[in-house]
């Protein structure tokens, strides 16, 4: 009888043991997780098949022979209360959570055992190769490569291939590329503590673009060229592909900067290399292979293809200083682009595609489109329509837009310049073109030029004519392009002797006419 008392004695004991194992599990849990991005973690880590034990997690064990934090340190060997060692290396969550419960219940076989990763583990790993900066980085061990090196890339970085040395000296090469595409995840690992990160230097990075099913910016492996972009990396023609424009773009570097060169689908059976930042587009049956022209006030760097500039500009000379007998820069020289034509394509679409192409220099609100058209007779005439692009690329708050202006195929829109420069000529102390200022009288471009010259002008006459040769008042602002001359009217300018000598030779003509007229009257006389 008192055996039996003492079973269920004991019985009574485990059973309230167990029943509270609930809540020293909770104490527990509530105890460690200091942070929601903390619980978040490990809520994923136990809820993930792939997390690997890591050197600095803590895990919580909890049976009826206590409660206990259990941490893992770098030697990965784990003691588990007093009952023994599990070495915890390269196991999972679950195989590290199955054999500590194995471990329990042969030491107490009604141990109620709950195991859980209560703070998963933070570490540091290395970044340096083609970075902007070498860098070492706080992460986790559910973080891809890809993750973390992304916001480290300079211009110049490899976005497809990267090497990771792992803390022990094992070196890999990894294929971001085939993890994005194909979602072959073994080819962008997780991190690993003291992983060391090489992000490799870019070799060829190729775009395709237009009617290809993925469009795309790809680095290409050695020997794949224009044949695997399109039919691998771009994985074919789109539907309505027009297969007979194919164009290539590439930068030379030199003059020309670029070179277009145009190939049809009979080309890429051969070899067609491709070098570093070539970029190919796909026309679409529905773009018609008809050409707009842009010229005038055009930038010759512009590519009407990616609507960016393929080589950088010199700066515009400043105007901040001048002095005396300053000369401002020449115009700049036109320039003339060639920009493929769509259906239905209207002015503003032109505008607003291509509005890098149009230099500062560019008079925008004196535009005009030239137009081949046959007339009702057959005659072949050319046509100009004035346009305001200045307008359309600057519309006024309030005011109704622009007319659309429908485009045809061959229109050549002509954009002129506007120099911002003022001559001065005459008689002043150095004449020459000087810069624009706005708001600004005559006067202040007659200084620009050291004042008048008194040698050649007293009375400080000028004459101010605009860039189409409208006379101005002297009241006016000065416009861009104008001319102001000092009339020379000093006798010293070298305009008075010679005057003086023909009025002279003049009056001595008069004179003896005069006399020889009187002398043939009293002749007659007689």
């Amino acid at each position: 009888m008192k055996m039996t008392l003492k079973k269920i004695a004991s019985l009574f004991v485990m059973t309230s043991t167990l029943a509270l194992l609930p809540l020293f599990a909770q104490a527990e849990i509530s105890s460690n997780f200091t942070s929601t991005d903390n619980i978040k973690r490990a809520q994923m880590a136990m809820s993930n098949n792939e997390y690997v034990v890591t050197a600095g997690d803590i895990y919580s064990l909890v049976y009826n022979g206590g409660s206990f934090s259990i941490s893992v340190d770098s030697t990965y060997r784990v003691r588990i209360a007093n009952l023994g060692i599990i070495n915890a290396r390269g196991l999972t969550v679950q195989e590290f959570k199955n054999k500590v419960e194995a471990l329990i219940i042969n030491n107490y076989p009604t141990g109620g055992v709950q195991f859980f990763l209560s703070n998963p583990a933070q570490f540091r790993v290395y970044v340096k190769g083609e970075v902007n900066a070498a860098a070492t980085v706080e992460t986790w061990a559910l973080v891809h490569v890809s993750e973390l090196i992304a916001p480290f890339y300079s211009s110049y970085s490899s976005k497809r291939f990267v090497t990771i040395i792992s803390a022990d000296g094992v070196e890999k090469q990894y294929d971001l590329f085939k993890a994005k595409r194909y979602g072959d995840f073994m080819q962008d690992p997780y991190l690993r503590p003291g992983d060391t990160i090489i992000v490799n230097k870019l070799d060829r990075e190729v775009s395709v673009a237009g009617a290809v099913m993925r469009p795309g910016t790809y680095e290409l492996m050695p020997g794949e060229e224009l044949r695997e972009l399109i039919f691998e990396y771009g994985e074919g023609f789109a539907p309505g592909a027009n297969k007979d424009r194919i164009m290539l773009s590439r930068y030379l570097g030199g003059q020309p900067m670029y070179s277009i060169d145009f190939m049809k689908e009979t080309d890429l059976h051969g070899t067609t290399p491709l070098a570093c930042y070539d970029r190919v587009s796909v026309s679409s049956m529905g773009e018609i292979s008809s050409i707009l022209y842009v010229e005038g006030a055009v930038s010759k760097y512009y590519d009407p293809v990616s609507r960016s500039f393929v080589a950088s500009e010199d700066d515009e000379n400043s105007y901040d200083s001048t002095y005396p007998g300053y000369v401002a820069d020449a115009p700049s020289s036109s320039a003339r682009q060639s920009i493929e034509y769509q259906q239905n394509m209207t002015l503003s679409q032109l505008v607003y595609s291509h509005s890098k192409m149009f230099v500062n220099s560019a008079d925008l609100a004196n535009c005009y489109l030239t137009r081949i058209e046959v007339a009702d007779d057959g005659k072949i005439e050319e046509k100009k329509i004035p346009v305001n692009i200045d307008i359309i690329m600057h519309p006024v708050p309030g005011e109704p837009a622009p007319e659309e202006v429908p485009l045809k195929p061959n229109d050549k829109l002509t954009v002129p310049f506007t120099n911002y420069y003022v001559t001065v000529v005459g008689g002043v102390g150095s004449p020459g073109r000087y810069p624009y200022q706005p708001d600004k009288y005559w006067s202040y471009y007659v200084n620009l030029a050291m004042g008048f010259d008194y040698d050649q002008t007293l009375f400080k006459v000028v004459k101010i004519t605009d860039k189409d040769g409208n006379k101005l008042s002297k009241k006016d602002f000065i416009p861009q392009e104008a001319v102001i001359y000092a009339q020379r009217n000093s006798p010293n300018s070298g305009w008075f002797i010679p005057l003086l000598s023909t009025l002279v030779a003049f009056v001595t003509s008069v004179v003896t006419l005069a006399a020889a007229i009187m002398t043939f009257g009293k002749t007659g006389t007689n």
